[in-house]
């Protein structure tokens, strides 16, 4: 039987999407940082990573190579863009709930590379934000990273953050690396166990404790 032609152009189309896809996963972050914390002796289980400010948005990037993924925190609301965390979580009948410390455990099962960037927001700014998340709908497989990079994009600091229709959690992580490396400090990179991976000021560490 002979496909009819509005069908082999939406075979053609999701196909195209579909390499794009495997190449924008792909991609890596050309801005230099600090290794990973090794996984071992006790990491991560040890973690005791700060809760989130009233008004602060926390990008979260799992960049391993079994899984990369893209969500984020606006203060304690979560978006997890076409993530299984809820999901696999709502398993088990002990679990106490969403919180930044447990679903940057649960990254970190994919391995070491999971980076935290965050940022303290003017009350105007978070407000858009969290706006936006909070209208977010939906998201399909594969699209994570272009959910988050459209929330962000355009609202002070993350100006220079493009529209995105389809981009992987490093290329995000790399318009993020531009933003906290630059001269003017606008927020910053840390590894879960509160060691900095800010491009430009690698000495800055972060107490992970909770008071």
């Amino acid at each position: 039987m002979i496909a009819k032609p509005h069908l082999r152009n939406v075979e053609t189309i999701l196909a195209i999407g579909l390499i794009l896809a495997l190449a924008a996963c792909a991609q890596t972050p050309s801005t230099p940082h600090t290794p990973a914390p090794p996984i071992g002796n006790g990491y991560p289980d040890n973690i005791d990573i700060l809760k989130p400010g009233p008004s602060e948005v926390i990008v979260v990037i799992n960049d391993n190579a079994e899984m990369v993924h893209s969500g984020m925190f606006a203060a304690e609301t979560l978006l997890d863009p076409a993530g299984s965390y809820t999901g696999t979580r709502d398993f088990d009948p002990h679990w106490p709930g969403t919180s930044l410390q447990d679903y940057v455990r649960f990254q970190l099962e994919d391995g070491p590379v999971v980076k935290l960037y965050r940022f303290t927001l003017p009350p105007e700014q978070f407000a858009q934000i969290k706006e936006r998340v909070d209208s977010a709908g939906a998201t399909m497989p594969l699209f994570c990273a272009a959910k988050v990079q459209n929330i962000l994009s355009g609202i002070a600091p993350f100006e220079s953050v493009p529209d995105a229709w389809l981009v992987s959690p490093a290329t995000l992580a790399h318009h993020l690396d531009v933003i906290v490396g630059s001269p003017v400090f606008a927020g910053a990179c840390y590894w879960p166990n509160g060691a900095s991976c800010n491009p430009r000021n690698t000495d800055i560490s972060l107490e992970t404790s909770g008071k």
